[in-house]
């Protein structure tokens, strides 16, 4: 993509470009009306499309209303009213499968004029920041914000001709599906991190991992076995309630149901809003260092923690102080385990979930396991290195889908302002060329730089295909790869683009010394001639193809074997949600591949291939192609 200087198209009013239709359709079913579904402002806050497959609610509307507010595909509808001004007029594109739901409520129709402007267009226009500020300014209100037709007409957006508008569409279509894709598993990785060291502490505080311990029952659901060596007790044996006043206004602590009792004390506009209702602070209750406190509303979620320093919590709280020699750190990692919070859930006293109360007298009874002291200190120490292992990884991959949705939010803005030019993939968004075309000039240039390459074959050829898919994003190869003995390996792929490569007078396939030799590609007299429609369809992706091919060139066949195996090994584990370290990539290859895998390479011949990878920056992220197992078990075995 090339940087444009300015925007190099006219600015127009959306009255120009659009009818604009504030929908007043709202739930209430009104007798003599007709039923109808209808999209509400939920519908099109939390959706980018407004597609049949949302649950969308009923309502009744008169025939007219029907008609003027029902639903065509290419319509915007937008949220008019909001809360702040920054958060506004909210875009949701109409697919033609929700034609003829009826538009509700705080809502407005834009409905594209042909002649003028294309819907997917507009709705990338209105994503667009400079748009959603001028909205925001346009929005009228105090306490709560609307826009009223007038307001929304006055919007200017840049506006392109027709066939730029389908293929800025198309591409931002593409561009941020990608983005999309990618933060999902970064979101799914974190929530597999999280699941994982939370699991991982449950095993810790309940003896899992104890090695070499014999264990015995305990006739308890929550807790079937446990260590030989420890003890179990009851809760009420272990603290005892205290109600100890704030007498001396200490600090207000923060709680949560994630972290337990938190050391920070709350800031100004937090403590206003927990304290403002109780004039008289000394309710409160003063928790010290050691102490385990719980919320007795909120414990069958896990409220439970243990406070590392002085300070206040609510009345609302229970707060036990240790009657023997304990490591408190201990119980809060081992009360907010699943067993243990539906201990307390189960003897909490109410009706609803809402109302539920887990009272002293309940939860001194919950049998609780006694590990040595020692024992405790370090089994708290391990979950707390967990935990924040976690954590830290957790936040280094949050903080990258934030910079990945700046990114996003920056691309849609660039590219609907004409601040990046993207004529050089008019192309690719609207040639009816497919998978085939894709397929043919994608080989054609992979063969044609390495030739008179002693070191290229078929291998090689297959695996710069794969790379060329799974790294660089040219989806358009659509192939399907199996985990086969030289890497990953789509065989169709390979005989359709060796046909096309030959058919198309560009290179022919041969394996002078027969079927199983080393295979050669001829020239032929349209060698090289596909350069032009490779840049045409790829666009700036034609260079870092360029870029692969050149970092490969002079790797034998076994080297880009084990560089594209150990990829896919890496990539297929963060499609997983995993972040696998060197060791588990190392082993797939080795234990999860085709059997030849591990006849071939050793551990110390994979691990310098790896580093190497890490050093070039051929690193996945989690996109493309899956490849498929070809191992299985033997029935026998």
């Amino acid at each position: 993509m090339t940087p444009s200087p300015q925007a190099p198209w006219p600015m127009k009013a959306l009255r120009r470009l659009v009818t604009i239709r504030s929908s007043n359709v709202d739930k209430i079913m009104e007798e003599g009306e007709e039923i109808v579904r209808l999209c509400n402002y939920v519908d099109v806050y939390y959706n980018d499309r407004i597609a049949v497959d949302i649950e969308f609610s009923e309502g009744s509307a008169k025939p007219q209303e029907i008609i003027k507010f029902g639903l065509r595909a290419g319509d915007v509808v937008i949220t008019k009213d909001s809360e702040t001004p920054d958060d506004i007029a909210v875009p949701a594109l109409v697919d033609s499968s929700a034609e003829g739901i009826v538009c509700g409520y705080h809502l407005a129709i834009l409905r594209p004029k042909p002649s003028e402007i294309i819907g997917p267009f507009l709705f990338w226009s209105l994503k667009a920041k400079s748009t959603r500020e001028a909205f925001g300014l346009a929005a009228q209100g105090v306490t709560r914000y609307g826009l009223t037709l007038n307001g929304i007409g006055s919007v200017n957006i840049p506006v392109p001709d027709l066939t730029t508008q389908k293929a800025i569409a198309a591409f931002l279509d593409r561009e941020t599906a990608r983005i999309d894709k990618l933060i999902a598993n970064k979101e799914r990785q974190v929530e597999l991190l999280h699941r994982r060291a939370t699991q991982a502490v449950a095993e810790l505080v309940t003896g899992a991992t104890v090695k070499g311990a014999a264990t015995v029952e305990t006739g308890l659901d929550h807790i079937p076995r446990i260590p030989a060596h420890w003890s179990l007790l009851r809760a009420g044996h272990l603290f005892h309630e205290v109600t100890e006043p704030n007498t001396d206004d200490l600090p207000v602590l923060s709680v949560s149901i994630h972290t337990g009792i938190s050391d920070r004390q709350l800031d100004d506009e937090e403590r206003d809003r927990k304290v403002n209702l109780i004039e008289d602070r000394s309710s409160y209750k003063c928790v010290r260092p050691g102490y385990l406190a719980y919320n007795m509303m909120r414990a069958w979620q896990g409220a439970v923690g243990v406070s590392t320093v002085d300070g206040a919590v609510s009345p609302a709280y229970v707060v036990a102080k240790p009657t023997r020699a304990v490591h408190s750190l201990y119980y809060q990692f081992l009360l907010r385990t699943a067993p243990f919070i539906e201990q307390m859930r189960q003897g909490s006293k109410g009706i609803t979930d809402f109302r539920l109360r887990l009272y002293w007298e309940q939860f001194r009874l919950i049998m609780l396991p006694v590990p040595p002291l020692e024992e405790q200190r370090s089994i708290a120490a391990e979950a707390e290195r967990e935990l924040a292992y976690a954590g830290a990884v957790a936040a280094k991959i949050v903080r990258s889908i934030a910079l990945l949705r700046e990114h996003r939010a920056a691309l849609i803005t660039a590219v609907v302002a004409g601040q990046i030019d993207i004529r050089e993939n008019l192309p690719a968004v609207i040639s009816t060329s497919g998978r085939d075309r894709f397929r043919l000039v994608v080989g054609a240039e992979i063969i044609h730089q390495h030739r008179s390459n002693p070191k290229f074959g078929r291998v090689k050829l297959q695996k710069e295909l794969y790379l060329a898919e799974a790294h660089l994003g040219i989806s358009e190869l659509q192939g399907n790869y199996f985990r086969q003995a030289a890497g990953p390996l789509d065989r169709a792929l390979m005989e359709e683009t060796e046909r096309a490569v030959e058919a198309a007078g560009f290179y022919r396939a041969s394996q002078e010394d027969g079927a199983g030799t080393t295979v050669t590609y001829t020239p032929l007299s349209n060698a090289g001639r596909h350069n032009a429609e490779l840049k045409g369809l790829l666009g700036p992706r034609a260079e870092a193809l360029g870029g692969l091919i050149g970092l490969l060139r002079d790797f034998g066949t076994e080297a880009v074997e084990a560089i594209a195996t150990l990829y896919a090994v890496w990539n297929d584990a963060l499609m997983d949600g995993r972040q696998p370290d060197d060791s588990t990539i190392v082993k797939g290859v080795l234990t999860e591949w085709h059997l030849e895998k591990r006849k071939k390479f050793k551990d110390g011949d994979l691990r310098p291939w790896l580093d190497w990878m890490k050093r070039k920056g051929l690193i996945p992220c989690g996109q493309g192609p899956r490849t498929t197992h070809t191992m299985t078990r033997d029935m026998f075995a």
